[in-house]
């Protein structure tokens, strides 16, 4: 893959939501961004006209006519280019609260579609401004209004521009969440030690780096570290998750089924090239990932309803102890461990009734199996590439 830069951008600073102004400068950087790419997307939109002479590798000169065919980049820059939400999926309209779910049939969205119902539907004026983006945003799904800078280039069709991301998506995405979910599965269960132990004592071998810190004192993962930690990760859980009790039998057995039909939807997705057979295993694995996530639901908590929770706890703790001072003192302190599990039982069930895995990178591994049909290579369109081109190209020239 060759790269050439072709212009940079500033970046501006975070912008309020509050401030009205910082709403109009928002909205200024939104337009001045758009500007920048239709001044960029001019050459190529006359090319792909008109026609441009190349020369041949046979000496004769012919005209060709480029085409877009994709625009790698990360889920985020994808929100402020393709002009979507950031829960929203480039690719479908699906809702945001199915995020989390097993792939269902989503309508594929329809740029085109966008663009003439903002021409068909202006803002009138200042006052009816609200009103309209909130029934333009309400009626698209997840679109924001007259920011999509893919409507300017020519016999391009705008979803088909998006391309799976191994970097972000899965590797400092999902693979990421994952490891923050078994810190705290395995600060649960006792074993944060066991796991550092054996993290620490694996053995070198040719093309396979090993860290002498634990995982919990390495302060930034980096994709090659992930990646690196991915072909072992499993094992290592494996023996930290040894010998548990009867307690522990289920949660043990689902964390590892889920951790390993992860890993395994991960290797065949990197693949180089694809068969019927390597695209059948990864539909295999994607029911069962769905399947177990659950075991680490209670660890998807939000600050929100993690201070629900702590209030919750205080309050029927509060309770008991006001009812347990009519009980004579031999029976308290049965009632007080009797407490102390209803009271922790009525915390997991308001955590599990408000906690939830809709987030969009969980969302857009649906895509793989397709994305792999049409592209059979779909590491090559990780953004990894783009980013080994940023200590030449970006920054000694900025």
């Amino acid at each position: 893959m060759a790269i050439l830069l072709l212009g940079l951008l500033r970046i501006l600073s975070k912008l309020a939501k509050s401030s009205r102004a910082d709403k109009l400068q928002r909205l200024t950087n939104a337009d001045t961004l758009r500007g920048v790419f239709e001044l960029n997307f001019a050459p190529l939109n006359r090319a792909a006209r008109e026609g441009a002479p190349i020369d041949c590798a046979e000496g004769m000169i012919r005209r060709f006519f480029p085409l877009m065919s994709g625009w790698i980049a990360d889920h985020m820059e994808n929100v402020t280019q393709h002009g979507i939400k950031s829960n929203a999926c480039p690719l479908c309209e699906v809702p945001p609260e199915e995020l989390g779910s097993r792939a269902g049939h989503h309508r594929a969205r329809d740029y085109a579609r966008y663009e003439c119902y903002e021409r068909e539907n202006p803002y009138l004026d200042s006052e009816t401004q609200d009103a309209a983006h909130t029934r333009y945003t309400n009626e698209t799904h997840g679109m924001k209004r007259g920011q999509n800078i893919f409507q300017g280039p020519v016999r391009v069709s705008t979803p088909d521009l998006h391309r799976p991301d191994m970097l972000h998506t899965i590797y400092l995405g999902l693979f990421k969440q994952m490891m923050d979910w078994i810190q705290g599965f395995l600060k649960k269960h006792v074993r944060q030690q066991a796991f550092d132990n054996t993290w620490k004592a694996l053995p070198t071998y040719p093309g396979f780096f090993v860290h002498t810190k634990a995982y919990r004192e390495v302060t930034q993962w980096q994709e090659r570290e992930m990646r690196n930690l991915g072909r072992c990760f499993l094992r290592v859980l494996a023996v930290a998750l040894r010998q548990p009790d009867s307690t522990q039998v289920q949660p043990v057995r689902g964390a590892l089924t889920w951790v390993r039909s992860l890993l395994d939807f991960i290797m065949m997705a990197q693949y180089r090239s694809h068969t019927p057979e390597s695209i059948s295993y990864m539909e295999e694995y994607a029911p069962q990932f769905h399947e177990t996530k659950d075991i680490f639901l209670e660890f998807r908590i939000s600050k929100r309803t993690q201070e629900k929770a702590d209030e919750l706890r205080k309050e029927l703790r509060r309770q008991r102890a006001h009812m347990r001072e009519r009980e004579p003192p031999s029976a308290r302190r049965r009632i007080r461990d009797n407490d102390r599990d209803e009271v922790n039982n009525q915390r997991m069930e308001l955590i599990h009734s408000e906690s939830n895995f809709n987030f969009v990178k969980m969302h857009l591994i649906s895509h793989f199996r397709d994305q792999s049909y049409m592209f059979g290579n779909i590491s090559m369109y990780s953004t990894e590439y783009g980013e080994l081109a940023h200590k030449e190209q970006i920054k000694d020239r900025w």
